[in-house]
């Protein structure tokens, strides 16, 4: 769970159809009361790159409340009468419906856009651990080596270092992530780059292993990793 100054929180994040660049654009939280507001030194980049405020949302500056998890995100779950709800739930690891909570393990995508919502990095806390795809991997030597019949595989179970790239001219928080042959398999997505990237710095006990490997023809969202922070 990711809490911090006493709410619970989720990042909603903007993709770029053309560049594939993400975007935090907002954050949900709650605490007895749903809170969202849009994230204005993201945001403006995202606008520039095509993003248009959410119609439930249209005012930049404004912080929206309500008493329950607003319409705009909640249409993004399953409906809970559905008879295979249990199922669902099992799923992510969830006994009961929970909204917020449902929102924040799926994902909450939809065909019709490019937004995700995920469980964000508090480094406060002592123990994190989050799944994520590695970003960026379609422009590295893996998926060349596809076509090239070269030996170089990834494997369940296998673990990467991780490396920060401050000089990185698209995220200041760039963390590679590299195997054991030291090639670039990708980047830490940017939602996550800041936390592990300042994890790093400080000297934390971190672990980054390979949990799922499938891969499809844009190369894109198929190598997922664990990493792990102590």
């Amino acid at each position: 769970m990711s809490r911090h100054n006493g709410r619970d929180y989720i990042f909603v994040v903007w993709k770029d159809y053309k560049t594939r660049q993400r975007f935090i654009i907002g954050e949900l939280s709650q605490n007895g009361k749903y809170k969202f507001k849009y994230i204005n030194s993201s945001v403006n980049k995202a606008i520039e790159r095509g993003f248009e405020p959410l119609v439930a949302f249209p005012n930049l500056d404004e912080v929206y409340e309500n008493h329950e998890l607003f319409p705009a995100f909640s249409s993004r779950l399953p409906d809970r009468r559905r008879k295979d709800v249990k199922e669902i739930l099992s799923k992510y690891g969830l006994e009961k419906y929970d909204a917020f909570e449902l929102l924040k393990k799926s994902g909450g995508k939809l065909p019709t856009d490019s937004m995700e919502f995920i469980d964000p990095i508090f480094l406060e806390d002592k123990n994190v651990e989050r799944d994520f795809y590695v970003a960026g991997i379609r422009h590295y030597e893996y998926c060349d080596s596809k076509d090239k019949n070269t030996n170089f595989d990834i494997n369940i179970g296998e673990n990467f270092a991780l490396k920060i790239e401050p000089n990185n001219s698209y995220d200041k928080f760039a963390v590679k992530i590299i195997n054991k042959a030291n090639r670039i398999i990708g980047y830490v997505p940017v939602f996550y780059s800041e936390a592990i990237f300042r994890a790093l710095e400080s000297k934390r006990n971190m672990e980054c292993t390979v949990i799922s490997n499938e891969c499809n023809d844009e190369c894109e969202d198929c190598v997922k990793v664990r990493v792990s922070i102590k």
